[in-house]
């Protein structure tokens, strides 16, 4: 048996979830491990199920104390941070003991391209869940080529735990950064502002007749993911959330800014796909 820790918001559920999925795959005795969630309460819990309703999957659950002695004496753990990075036949590989315990993030395509485009059909957003005002900002997104999502993200980022590694990334430098070089690729662009601080973006970014969306909370913050994938072009920052926003956009000609660099205190270099453009964060 393979087991798979499920942590962090709806973006790292995500990867997670991804990286199950192509690892049971190649190893059918894989499972999902959502013991910790149920006591996970930052951000908005365990959403997968949540936000896309008919997901595959094969998952255990249960007492916490009972698993950690489990863990303790009869699997194999597999740290990702422990692990040379980007080194997927290293997770996917054939194991002599059988009992191995997975625990990281895997924050890259390359954990599950082999299946991409089955996991864009799985992660397919349902609009009949969404409200109406992202509803009606949906129609309008399908009928604008010029639509660029921009991520800005403080919140937990902006506290003492998260800054230095984390918040300070992606400041005022990376977006002016990234408004400039998308200006000279996509003339007369219309901005779509996703945020967790909106009064930050409009004091801090000059975006004429930008479209501030502030409505989803809560649990309809999913909604804001969907909407960014509907976007033609986007920024995005070092978050998972908008990450996904960005690779679920089906358009072969998307263009998308990201921030060179995912966390400052050390080196992620295939978190985002070749094709997406590196701007300096400084």
């Amino acid at each position: 048996m393979r087991l798979i820790k499920v942590t962090g918001g709806l973006g790292n559920q995500m990867f997670i979830y991804a990286f199950y999925y192509h690892m049971q795959k190649i190893h059918p005795n894989t499972c999902l491990d959502l013991s910790d969630m149920k006591h996970y309460h930052v951000h908005h819990g365990y959403e997968l199920h949540k936000v896309f309703a008919h997901l595959p999957a094969n998952e255990i659950c249960i007492n916490r104390v009972v698993k950690k002695v489990m863990e303790f004496l009869f699997f194999r753990t597999i740290l990702e941070r422990k692990q040379p990075y980007g080194a997927v036949e290293v997770f996917m590989r054939k194991r002599f003991w059988p009992l191995v315990y997975f625990k990281g993030f895997y924050q890259s395509e390359l954990f599950f391209a082999p299946v991409a485009g089955e996991i864009r059909r799985l992660f397919a957003f349902d609009a009949s869940k969404a409200n109406a005002r992202s509803r009606e900002l949906a129609a309008r997104l399908a009928a604008d080529p010029r639509s660029v999502s921009l991520h800005v993200r403080r919140g937990d980022y902006a506290t003492a735990k998260h800054w230095e590694n984390l918040g300070s990334v992606c400041g005022l430098a990376y977006y002016r950064n990234a408004l400039e070089e998308l200006g000279r690729r996509v003339p007369g662009a219309a901005f779509y502002v996703f945020s967790d601080d909106v009064p930050w973006a409009k004091e801090n970014l000059p975006l004429p007749g930008a479209v501030y969306v502030d409505w989803n909370k809560g649990e309809d913050s999913w909604q804001d993911m969907w909407l960014m994938s509907l976007c033609r072009n986007h920024v995005i920052c070092n978050s998972s959330f908008s990450w996904w926003g960005a690779w679920l956009d089906p358009h072969a000609d998307k263009v998308v800014m990201a921030p060179e660099r995912w966390f400052r205190n050390g080196e992620a270099p295939s978190i985002c796909p070749e094709s997406w453009i590196k701007v300096p964060i400084n």
